[in-house]
């Protein structure tokens, strides 16, 4: 019997960082979902099962952290890393945090380092 693979969905308006995680996690075995914007995260959610979302801060067309409270809102078990190009003490994160997210991490960090911080979050749930 094949073992289940872990689905993660990735929200960043940087195409380029979009396909570099999808590479990087389908390597690794994971399946991924990727968008652009947060327009589209709630109604994947209803018809796709993920384990994890790595969500950016800022995003057009709206805020990661209003599409994290809703994420909460109706999957409040769901673990969301929020994905910053900004400094650890933005408002920003600490806001992501108080609304519930189960980490931070920056785009800047070596890719191993996001890995684990991902890993480590699903061994927490």
């Amino acid at each position: 019997m094949a073992e289940k693979k872990l689905r993660m969905m990735i929200v960043d308006d940087e195409i380029e960082i979009l396909k570099m995680l999808k590479d990087v996690f389908e390597l690794r075995g994971w399946e991924t979902i990727t968008t652009p914007t947060g327009l589209t995260v709630m109604s994947t959610l209803e018809k796709e099962p993920i384990d994890i979302i790595l969500l950016d801060i800022k995003l057009p067309n709206g805020s990661g952290l209003t599409v994290l409270k809703n994420i909460k809102k109706k999957y409040p078990k769901l673990p969301v890393i929020m994905f910053t190009g900004f400094g650890y003490e933005d408002n920003m994160v600490n806001e992501a945090m108080h609304l519930g997210a189960a980490g931070y991490v920056s785009k800047n960090v070596p890719i191993q380092e996001l890995i684990e911080v991902i890993n480590n979050t699903l061994i927490k749930q």
